[in-house]
């Protein structure tokens, strides 16, 4: 995947391009403020994953989320913070991120989570456990979630833990098939169509 970073931190961009370098990624585009992300997509220059903070100068990260998904809905995003605030992440998930690592997390976490990305499932690092505890208010979507069976329940919480249709098979000693059936009826329930819709469904309304 070729991955831009925009990060107003040289020594954040130095440690994700080393951390990528070993990988099937690349770095393609890093740079320090939206505006030079911005003018490189201007230019014609593509990427496939944008890796995001959210702390920036100027526009912030999500400002800048926002006009990714409304002008390039095509790409997908990985923010990449330190800023871990309840309300950023419920603006996050409403805007659709793909994922969420935070900076305290580990080097493998990034890799992780391109990986996750690339395939179509959402990922959130450790630290988003905290981030869903914090979300104290969220209410209980009781006339979808109590439909919900041990099984899809433990499906879900895969899902959100960033594991893929294989690894949630192997996981719950199940059939991939029976896996896809699950989601299936799980997306059908809650009238949702995709895994990024199932997290923050899950997320916003304290499935897990």
């Amino acid at each position: 995947m070729n991955i831009a970073l925009l990060d107003d931190h040289q020594f954040v961009r130095i440690g994700v391009a080393t951390t990528l370098r070993n990988t099937k990624h690349t770095i393609t585009i890093s740079v320090a403020t939206a505006d030079e992300l911005f003018n490189a997509l201007l230019q014609g220059h593509s990427f496939d994953i944008l890796l995001l903070d959210i702390l920036l100068p100027g526009m912030n990260g999500i400002e800048v989320a926002k006009r990714m998904r409304s002008e390039y809905p095509k790409i997908k995003i990985i923010v990449l913070s330190v800023d871990s605030r309840e309300y950023t992440l419920i603006q996050l998930l409403q805007i659709g991120i793909d994922g969420f690592v935070s900076k305290r997390g580990t080097q493998d976490e990034v890799v992780r989570a391109i990986d996750c990305v690339e395939n179509g499932v959402p990922f959130y690092g450790r630290d988003i456990a905290i981030l869903i505890r914090d979300i104290s208010d969220a209410k209980l979507n009781k006339q979808n979630t109590a439909a919900l069976t041990k099984r899809e329940l433990e499906i879900i919480q895969a899902c959100c833990d960033g594991l893929l249709g294989k690894e949630i098979a192997e996981k719950l000693n199940i059939s991939l098939r029976a896996v896809n059936s699950h989601k299936t009826n799980i997306f059908n329930k809650l009238g949702i169509s995709s895994s990024v819709e199932l997290v923050r469904f899950a997320i916003e309304h304290g499935i897990i």
